[in-house]
């Protein structure tokens, strides 16, 4: 005999941070959905959707294994200050954004029961790009890296191989021959 009762789905919105007067605001054409970390508040958003199904969707996932939780609010459209429905598609196919640590040491690769304050996927172009062009940071780091970035899949297995492979493109930029410019710049401090 199962003696826990199912949830609820007002205890479920309780859990996402909703009240009664924000469940009114459903089909509300003034106002966006803002999903955000409890630990961050209100004020810094991580993603905002026009329709509310979409932030739930989002928060339900992330609630899954985010520590200190996910909430949805609705706000007035006119006052958020990030992209509404950035994130719309990769939801709407199931997506969940997994915040994983990378480091060349040990090719180790960790999940994170948290979220990024930026949902975009972690990419070669724009988060280690300064890295792999600067003289300085190869002279005075070398190859070795710790990267936090946000992986979107539809499972954590997915995600964990997804970031496997992209570690995998960095350290494949070690075996880069460095560009004359580069040769030069090296020498001069070499000398």
């Amino acid at each position: 005999m199962n003696s826990t009762s199912p949830i609820t789905e007002r205890e479920i919105f309780r859990i996402i941070g909703l009240s009664e007067s924000d469940l009114l605001k459903v089909d509300d054409p003034e106002s966006v959905w803002i999903v955000y970390a409890f630990e961050q508040g209100t004020e810094r958003p991580i993603a905002a959707f026009t329709g509310f199904m979409h932030a739930f969707d989002l928060a339900s996932r992330l609630n899954a294994f985010v520590e200190n939780g996910i909430g949805i609010q609705p706000v007035p459209g006119t006052v958020t200050n990030i992209k509404v429905d950035r994130y719309r598609q990769l939801t709407e196919v199931g997506m969940t954004p997994f915040l994983i640590r990378l480091k060349s040491h040990g090719n180790m690769v960790e999940v994170i029961d948290g979220v990024a304050s930026n949902l975009d996927e972690i990419s070669l172009e724009n988060n280690i790009s300064g890295f792999v062009s600067n003289v300085q940071f190869r002279k005075n780091v070398g190859w070795e890296f710790e990267l936090m970035g946000t992986f979107w899949a539809s499972s954590r297995r997915l995600a964990i191989s997804k970031a496997r492979t992209f570690a995998s493109m960095v350290s494949e930029l070690q075996n880069r021959t460095p560009g004359l410019l580069e040769r030069k710049l090296l020498f001069a401090a070499h000398s």
